[in-house]
């Protein structure tokens, strides 16, 4: 239970507001007495003016009865000394004070001067005690060295018990409107873990109240936001798992059906031949996929070596043109080249991955004797590739999915044009581990497909994967 944010939150107010308490307590009263000593000196003189007013005008017959009234009335200790050495004394501490009185302080006084007495000197360990102050009073016209001190500290008691009724009252009330707060400070805090709680176990539905404008608030956007990439993620890891089991079952039932008619008996030379080399080519399939799978993964996982270094650009792309060549022979079609000698600093194999993706998609959907034409330009420091071809197009409901894992919009993008949806995912990825980008350029009427590469020169801005 102690581990609770709702109990913390409430312990430590009560020990701050309890250690604030005794601290304002013991701060306050030490301020309260030293203002106290400070008015008391006057305060005593008025006191004996008045009680030598009060003796002049009621002419007692006795000192000591006028001396006991006015202790009484004062709340005072009274010690008085005549010229023949008479001494009345009364209230509470009238023995002590008489200690105090030496016969240097009966001098002074009777020479027309103020006394105090029984003042304590700062560090002393003597207990504290109101001062007491001395004067010369006449009574009755005989002269008299009069000393009062108070029994007390004047309405320190009554401070005292103020003090403390007001301490306790604020305590009270404190600790009832923090355990309000409290819970409504810990309530988002639940909810919030409550939600975490949810999409732990995989429920990105959760979303939470944002309206707040505190921390609270911010904390609870940004799960809010958490969520819904999440869920996007998860989504796409779904679509992710069934496109690649989709593109595995296919040319796995080939196979088997293939290899099972292969046990047959009935069938002749050609037909056999014929299903071993459709069983040759779904295999290709199937190992070129889970090549480009493997590639898709590095690549993500930030573990794939980069070793980028200075090279001509142009001759990079003209070798692969050549290399594939016998391809787009094979169908006729023509690729031209418009480059400038650019050297760029860049890992030159997966740049080379990059060029062959972006011919070989172009090849398999350029019709028999169309164009494939490769310009390379400097811009602003920058590698500029366009790509285009004469060939079947893009639709414009697929071109802002063309670079998704797996997706083939056009029904011509089947089977047999042997290919998997990987290869311009895997062209923008590591067109961003270059730090440049990779577009797809609208084209009048839909005549082919035009993609255009921006690289840096001088290679990426970090060393680390860019996206």
């Amino acid at each position: 239970m102690i581990r609770s944010l709702y109990v913390r939150i409430t312990a430590t107010f009560l020990i701050i507001v309890i250690i604030s308490i005794g601290v304002a307590f013991l701060f306050t009263s030490q301020l309260f007495k030293r203002d106290a000593r400070g008015q008391l000196p006057g305060q005593l003189d008025q006191s004996i003016q008045r009680i030598e007013q009060l003796y002049a005008v009621s002419e007692p017959a006795s000192v000591q009865q006028f001396l006991n009234e006015m202790s009484r009335l004062q709340g005072l200790s009274i010690i008085a000394v005549s010229r023949t050495n008479q001494l009345v004394a009364s209230g509470e501490r009238s023995a002590e004070m008489a200690g105090k009185i030496t016969f240097e302080h009966l001098s002074r006084v009777f020479g027309g001067n103020t006394v105090r007495i029984g003042v304590i000197e700062p560090g002393s360990e003597e207990r504290p005690v109101p001062p007491g102050l001395g004067r010369q009073v006449q009574f009755g016209g005989e002269r008299w060295a009069l000393f009062v001190q108070p029994d007390r500290f004047p309405q320190n008691s009554n401070f005292l018990w103020t003090a403390v009724t007001l301490l306790v009252t604020i305590l009270i009330v404190g600790s009832g409107l923090i355990l309000v707060a409290a819970r409504y400070l810990v309530r988002p805090l639940k909810m919030m873990t409550s939600a975490a709680t949810r999409m732990a176990e995989g429920d990105f539905s959760v979303r939470l109240p944002a309206r707040r404008g505190d921390e609270l608030g911010e904390l609870a956007g940004s799960m809010n936001r958490m969520a819904r990439s999440l869920s996007q993620l998860e989504t796409m890891r779904q679509d992710f798992v069934a496109s690649v089991s989709h593109e595995i079952q296919s040319p796995l039932t080939s196979i088997g059906g293939f290899a099972e008619a292969l046990r047959s008996g009935e069938v002749t030379e050609a037909e056999r031949n014929r299903y071993i080399s459709i069983i040759k080519e779904e295999s290709t399939r199937l190992s070129r996929l889970s090549e480009n799978l493997l590639k898709l993964a590095s690549l993500d996982s930030q573990q794939h070596p980069f070793r980028p270094e200075p090279y001509r650009l142009d001759r990079q792309m003209r070798d692969v043109v050549l290399a594939s060549e016998p391809h787009w022979l094979a169908k006729r079609q023509t690729v031209e080249l418009r480059m400038e000698e650019t050297v760029i600093t860049a890992d030159r194999d997966q740049l080379s991955q990059l060029w062959v993706n972006l011919l070989s998609n172009s090849m398999k959907f350029t019709p028999e004797g169309g164009v494939i034409s490769f310009t390379l330009t400097e811009l602003e420091g920058s590698a500029v590739v366009r790509v285009s071809d004469t060939g079947i197009g893009i639709k414009e409901e697929d071109k802002d999915r063309v670079f998704e894992r797996f997706y083939k919009g056009d029904s011509s993008r089947d089977r047999s044009a042997g290919g998997s949806g990987l290869g311009l995912s895997i062209a923008r990825k590591i067109v961003r581990i270059h730090g440049g980008s990779i577009a797809l350029e609208a084209q009048p009427d839909r005549q082919g497909a035009c993609f255009i590469v921006r690289l840096p020169l001088g290679g990426p801005a970090s060393s680390s994967y860019v996206g």
